[in-house]
């Protein structure tokens, strides 16, 4: 296995995977693959020319059959979950329906493109699943603690 050096610098080589991360991380929170897409392309094409790390010897048919297997399972447990967000609201439209399933952010789920979102969530599981558990589990528990919390703050505010 070789070294982990870009641009003659482990130091080089460790920024640019940790903004390769970052890049990962933000595609997934703007729902843009097509960033993170384009984001290996570049880093795969900077490491060939000025890097040296042998990137074969990671590929193996063993670790990239686990990894898009693990990448299928979470993309199914997230489309269930994702699914789960879309209530029935009674409201009338343009169209003439008055009945329909949305969001939480007001997006309807006829419009919905899921071929978009699941092969985001299957090709970079492990960011998706950080991005959903941790990022609505914070906001969610922010939620709950300012519930709590907000009596002594309004009648601050309001004093």
């Amino acid at each position: 296995m070789g070294s982990f050096i870009l641009f003659g610098s482990a130091i080089g080589f460790g920024i640019a995977l940790a903004v390769l991360f970052l890049v990962f991380l933000l595609s997934d929170i703007y729902e843009n693959g097509y960033a993170a897409t384009s984001s290996v392309i570049a880093f795969l094409i900077i490491n060939y020319f000025w890097g040296n790390f042998a990137w074969v010897s990671i590929f193996t048919w063993y670790n990239v059959g686990i990894y898009l297997l693990i990448g299928f399972i979470f993309s199914l447990v997230r489309t269930y979950f994702k699914g789960k967000e879309f209530k029935i609201v009674s409201k009338p439209l343009f169209d003439g329906d008055t009945e329909h399933m949305v969001n939480e952010d007001g997006e309807r789920k006829e419009s919905f493109e899921l071929k978009e979102h699941v092969f985001r969530w299957w090709f970079l599981f492990p960011f998706a699943a950080i991005n959903w558990v941790f990022g609505r589990l914070l906001i969610d528990a922010w939620d709950f603690i300012y519930r709590k919390t907000s009596k002594i703050y309004e009648s601050i505010f309001n004093a």
